[in-house]
């Protein structure tokens, strides 16, 4: 079979190749044949002695056999014998005819001996008749004399015997010199063929011999030589010149290696191109090897100055050996001297901030532990250089982001870590004018009701109920809305900014003011009731003064209802909310005046009350019901869908505004039944409204509220009813801060709604978190931007860029963006020019009933 030892065909000849393999079977198949020459002859030199041999014992045995018998028949018949007593047995007693009878037995026993020994020639039969004649005449004569032949008969008869005798003693001795002369024939043809096939043996154990010696020199120990050159060559990596071994098989050399059948193809042959193409394959990788080198070179030339041109920087902890890299940037980054030496982790932690070294700590042990490939990131503030540390220089402060990944060394272990440091301060600046912004009013700069309510609640966790110093009051400006509608918008946020200024004016250490939207403040006094009161008789009288606002002195009034924390709620919007209560009754009470919320004011929370108990009777009886404002594309104004929202006309009070009864469902857990009869009419009408003209692409947005979010159950419900077609043009609407207490759940609610085809929007982006970090891992399709925002355009120049960057943001990470409140054609054009997608407010529609919204699709369409 091709391709086995011994049968390689030489290339171009078609003749079997004598490998060595096969050269030493040769080799063993001749001393094979030698050794089975020389056991032929030995075997043929046996035999031969053995049949002289077996020819002399058979001889010996039939000659002794023979000649003895053949003595005794001569010794009966000779002397004292048979004749001899035959002649006495005539004169003698009958004792003596007995001894003749023996001596007759015993003659014709050798006789018969010697006949049985062997089948008696013809000579020897006659012979051995005539002496059996002869005892029989003997025999006759001895029992019946009458009945004897007569003597002349007898002589006769007795000299026959005499020469059967000599006869048979001719014959032995013939016989002995017919063996003898047998037994030198044979030895002289054993000695020609000792002569014969020594010689052959010797002949092929010399040509054996010489065939061995010829081999071992001319295929194993020569070729050998030359592979050991070669293998020297090839570890001194002298790769350019062929190998010598590379010649064979290859057609190179014509002489002897073709006259010898193609030996040069055999396994040593194979080992030599074999080395030659490690050779050429060990060359071609120096080269290429060499030719990585240099790209490499080149590679660590260009990237040692881009890092150096780059605005990163570099580090690389080798664990084993405690050494420390940084890059030039990366010291210029943490204030360390160019030409100091590597410092350790503890000078590193020297320049972090102290509130930051423990992050920065706990991210470096995180990398220790971490697996191989694995990485981790941290920011952290760091120290200005020691000339510029003063007092109140915050700006020297900068913020570095490090990222690093873990390499591990070959026993599993980690042995360095190395990653770069980013510059961030630019962005932790941006980012905290953005928190800033969004807990913070646009117009006036005050903390807005974010900020406060954030505040409550933290100083309810921390003091405990040992908080009843706290006190509230909820300012309203009376008059501002005929000042707001007479004189514009821009003079009414001058009138806010004024107001602003001098309440600001009037308070203590400790105090704040808050603006929660449109002319409403609150202002925290934590020193108590007394303190709050007098507070608000300092503004009742300031107020009495008229505001400069645009060049115009104007008159406003203050109405102001004061809350005192009782301590019993763990609720931050409780305080707000008696506050609140307790300016409506200031104002019911012909403003201008301060209320203090107490036992007067329980009437409100009698309605509280009956609002929450009627709310679910109100739901069976469909007295609470859908209006939808529309949503249109700013582009085109187009329409493009609705946001559903729930009113409720109570049969005794009238129309219930959603702020009043939202809250109690949230808190009673009423939000539930409510916002799913909310989801099925929404979902129901935007069915119907789908398969009219015109309305195929349209959607319908629908709020989740807290407490629908976190009730595991319900979301499992809500899903199970939408999965069945339901989603197609349902988006969800959710606050920004829903998701901040618990981020993971809430990503996990999120995607479950998202998987099943919901479009997700965060609704009044700016009024809680506006956490960036947040943002970004949400599945949020949709952003809503807060009317707030909307409606400081043009009141404030820094409104549109904020706008601006908003936008730009959202759509950078994937975001459409909707604007909300939008009431005039300004601020239509203004976010229009920004690049917002969509806009709902008054300026397009007020909220629509079912009937109003199908006459304005019909209208679209």
């Amino acid at each position: 079979m091709p391709g086995k030892t011994g049968q390689r065909a030489i290339p171009g000849t078609g003749r079997r190749t004598l490998t060595i393999a096969r050269s030493a079977l040769l080799l063993a198949a001749a001393l094979v044949v030698c050794l089975g020459a020389m056991m032929a002859v030995g075997l043929q030199l046996m035999r031969g002695m053995d049949a002289v041999a077996d020819g002399w014992r058979d001889y010996d045995l039939q000659a002794a056999t023979k000649s003895d018998a053949l003595s005794e028949v001569r010794g009966h018949l000779g002397l004292g014998g048979v004749i001899d007593h035959f002649r006495e047995g005539n004169r003698t007693s009958a004792g003596d005819h007995a001894a003749l009878d023996r001596s007759l037995a015993l003659a014709r026993a050798n006789l018969a001996i010697y006949r049985d020994m062997v089948t008696p020639s013809e000579d020897e039969a006659r012979a051995i008749a005539a002496i059996a004649a002869f005892l029989d005449a003997i025999q006759v004569q001895m029992e019946d004399p009458a009945a004897a032949i007569p003597d002349e008969a007898f002589d006769a008869c007795r000299r026959d015997a005499v020469k059967g005798l000599a006869a048979l003693n001719s014959h032995l001795s013939a016989q002995r010199a017919r063996l003898t002369a047998a037994t030198l024939n044979d030895i002289e043809d054993l000695q020609r063929l000792m002569a014969v096939g020594g010689g052959i043996i010797a002949v092929l154990v010399l040509g054996l011999a010489g065939a061995a010696v010829w081999f071992t020199r001319s295929r194993i120990v020569g070729p050998l030589g030359r592979l050991v050159e070669d293998a020297r060559r090839l570890a001194r990596r002298d790769l350019d010149r062929p190998f010598q071994s590379s010649d064979w098989g290859r057609g190179k050399r014509l002489g002897s290696d073709a006259r010898h059948g193609g030996f040069r193809h055999d396994e040593l042959g194979l080992l030599g191109r074999s080395l030659e193409d490690s050779r050429i394959a060990l060359r071609d990788l120096f080269a290429a090897i060499e030719e990585k080198s240099r790209r490499l070179g080149e590679s660590e030339r260009r990237y040692a100055m881009a890092a150096a041109a780059a605005n990163d920087g570099l580090w690389d902890w080798d664990l084993e050996s405690g050494d420390l890299y940084l890059s030039p940037r990366l010291r210029q980054m943490l204030h360390l001297p160019a030409d100091g030496g590597e410092p350790g982790i503890a000078a590193l932690l020297a320049h972090v901030h102290p509130d930051d070294r423990h992050a920065v700590l706990a991210a470096i042990r995180q990398g220790e532990q971490g697996a191989d490939g694995a990485s981790f990131d941290v920011e952290f503030r760091v120290l200005p250089p020691d000339g510029a540390r003063k007092d109140g220089e915050k700006d020297a402060i900068g913020w570095l982001h490090l990222h690093g990944i873990v390499a591990a060394g070959p026993d599993g272990r980690v042995a360095r870590l190395a990653g770069s440091a980013a510059d961030v301060s630019e962005r932790k600046s941006y980012e905290a004018r953005l928190v800033h912004q969004a807990t913070h009013d646009f117009l006036t700069g005050l903390p807005n009701r974010a900020y406060l309510i954030r505040w409550l609640g933290e100083r309810q966790a921390v003091q405990g109920t040992g908080r009843r110093d706290l006190a509230l009051l909820f300012l309203d400006l009376d008059g501002f809305k005929v000042v707001n509608d007479s004189l514009g918008h821009a003079v009414g946020d001058r009138v806010l900014i004024a107001t602003a200024e001098r309440i600001a004016g009037l308070l203590e250490p400790g105090e704040f003011v808050v603006r929660l939207g449109g002319d409403e403040f609150v202002i925290a006094v934590p020193t108590g009731q007394e303190s709050a009161i007098a507070r608000a008789q300092a503004l009742e009288t300031v107020f009495q003064r008229p505001l400069c606002a645009g060049g115009m002195e104007l008159r406003v009034g203050l109405s102001i209802g004061l809350a005192v924390d009782d301590g019993t709620s763990d609720d931050p919007d409780s305080l707000l909310r008696d506050a609140d209560i307790a300016l409506y009754r200031a104002k019911e009470h012909g403003k201008g005046r301060t209320v203090l919320f107490d036992a007067s004011l329980r009437e409100a929370i009698l309605i509280r009350s009956r609002l929450q108990r009627d709310l679910t009777p109100s739901l069976e009886a469909g007295d609470i019901f859908l209006v939808y404002q529309p949503i249109v594309s700013l582009p085109d104004g187009r329409l493009t869908g609705f946001e559903a929202l729930v009113r409720w006309r109570h049969p005794d009070l009238g129309l219930v505004s959603p702020a009043q009864f939202i809250p109690i469902a949230e808190e009673t857990g009423q939000i539930l039944p409510l916002g799913r009869h909310v989801l099925e009419r929404a979902v129901e009408q935007l069915g119907r409204w789908r398969r009219m003209a015109g309305g195929a692409a349209l959607t319908v947005n629908v709020n989740l509220s807290a407490r629908q979010m976190w009730d595991e159950r319900y979301v499992d419900d809500m899903l199970d009813y939408l999965a069945d077609g339901r989603a197609d043009g349902l988006k969800i609407e959710v606050t920004e801060s829903m998701t901040v207490a618990d981020h993971d759940q809430a990503r996990t609610i999120l995607e479950r709604f998202h998987a099943l085809g919901v479009a997700l929007c965060m609704d009044d982006f700016g009024t809680g978190y506006s956490s960036l970090s947040h943002l970004g891992s949400l599945p949020f399709d949709v952003m809503k931007i807060d009317k707030s925002f909307v409606s400081a355009l043009g009141s404030d120049p820094r409104q549109e860029s904020l706008l601006r960057g908003i936008v730009e943001l959202a759509h950078r990470i994937g975001l459409k963006v909707v604007a909300e409140g939008v009431e005039t054609e300004e601020e239509r054009a203004v976010l229009t020019g920004i690049g917002c997608d969509y806009a709902q407010g008054y300026l397009f529609a007020r909220p629509l009933s079912v009937a109003d919204a199908e006459a304005l699709l019909s209208t679209a369409a």
